[in-house]
């Protein structure tokens, strides 16, 4: 790679071209454009409320609307794709704005992609002598499958990515870019499995914008003695929702009506026949509102997330927040340290599940002490800005590319 000669935008640090999701980006975002860093977002079609056209999940402040580099196509493409049930859906969406995103290539230092737009801009982008950055939210495509090929098997199904093609982009985004965002020490080492070079890779941990609000709030009190656990997120194979269900029958069995569980999300076809005859003791809400999902989440006391595979649970950190006891397993990304900010057991292990379910049951003490560590943690890592970790991780790749 030539000499790269920086070109600085008026704020302090590198300029920045950004291709990623409205919603996953905005924050990021908002830090690089309050610094006027950010000469590009490419991303898909953003508002500030007010206009006739308002795409659900699309809002962001004024000042990110008037960022070069909203795609309205794109946005209208994919919710009709997933509208009409069509096959890989995000096909629609990703590859329209991938091809926009690289049409005339903003001057900036870094190019930081993310998700399934940006290997087009990213050639076009190292040509030009910028420094490609992939963000990778989750786990490569040959990691998923290892993690859920086995899970699917023992269903009778045989796991499938939505799109091959677009899995197969991701993987190339991570082999060509200069250096790799990863989220967790999850996804960290998926991609070390996966053959990307340690030195690559940066972990830029990423909590959830909605914590702050739960440390904010106090625990709601309710009577009874009743422990009430509770998960929250899609019900599916990948989510472990099998794995907890039977981990249920025996923890109900083992303490009768003194524990309830809810589960709180949208099923996926694959998990259908697991809440077709839920186990005595579990209600299954459905999807609800946020606002509804924190009063719930406030309220319990165990919350339960054994995914197999995920880039960074955000609903954990939220949980963490409320003050919950979790129960999760490392493969789900959380900042959560075993045995003092959580409990970490084994995926596809429902056993461990029970043994770390009965531990806080029957120990309120260790179980609060648990929740108020869980809780303190989230509040430090909130004290250390997501745009502050981003902004080290620009000026040390750039220093090696310099």
């Amino acid at each position: 790679m030539g000499i790269i000669k920086p070109h600085r935008a008026s704020g302090s640090g590198p300029s920045v071209w950004l291709i990623s999701r409205v919603d996953q980006a905005r924050i990021l975002a908002r830090h690089l454009a309050d610094q006027d860093r950010l000469v590009r977002w490419d991303s898909f079609w953003r508002h500030d409320g007010s206009g006739v056209l308002q795409p659900p999940s699309r809002h962001a402040s004024a000042l990110l609307t008037d960022i070069p580099g909203r795609h309205l196509l794109p946005d209208l493409l994919g919710q009709a794709a997933q509208k009409l049930r069509v096959p890989a859906h995000n096909l629609y969406s990703d590859i329209p704005l991938s091809l926009l995103a690289a049409l005339r290539p903003p001057k900036a230092d870094i190019l930081h992609g993310q998700g399934n737009y940006s290997l087009p801009a990213m050639r076009r982008a190292k040509a030009r002598n910028m420094i490609a950055i992939s963000d990778v939210t989750g786990q490569l495509a040959e990691i998923r499958q290892m993690q859920l090929a086995d899970e699917y098997s023992a269903h009778g199904r045989d796991y499938r990515e939505i799109s091959a093609y677009l899995a197969r982009r991701r993987t190339a985004e991570a082999s060509f870019a200069d250096a790799v965002f990863a989220p967790s020490e999850a996804v960290v080492e998926g991609l070390q499995r996966a053959g990307t070079a340690s030195k690559k890779i940066f972990l830029i941990p990423f909590i959830s914008p909605h914590c702050q609000a739960l440390l904010d709030r106090q625990r709601l009190a309710r009577g009874g003695t009743t422990i009430r656990l509770l998960y929250v997120g899609n019900l599916s194979l990948a989510k472990g929702t099998a794995h907890l269900l039977k981990a249920w029958k025996t923890i109900r069995r083992q303490f009768g009506s003194r524990v309830d569980l809810t589960l709180i999300g949208a099923a996926q076809p694959c998990a259908i026949g697991l809440l077709s005859n839920l186990p005595d003791g579990v209600k299954w809400l459905g999807p609800l509102s946020h606002a509804r999902v924190t009063d719930h989440m406030l309220a319990a006391d165990i919350f339960v997330f054994p995914s197999l595979t995920e880039g960074s649970s955000l609903a954990t950190m939220e949980a963490m927040a409320a003050g919950c006891a979790v129960i999760t397993t490392f493969d789900a990304g959380s900042p959560v340290i075993n045995h003092q900010s959580g409990l970490i057991i084994p995926p596809r292990d429902s056993s461990a599940l029970v043994t770390a379910a009965t531990t806080l049951i029957t120990h309120p003490t260790k179980r609060r002490k648990i929740a108020q560590t869980a809780r303190d943690q989230i509040a430090c890592d909130i004290g250390h800005a997501y745009g502050a970790r981003v902004d080290h991780a620009y000026e040390t790749i750039l220093s090696r590319h310099g």
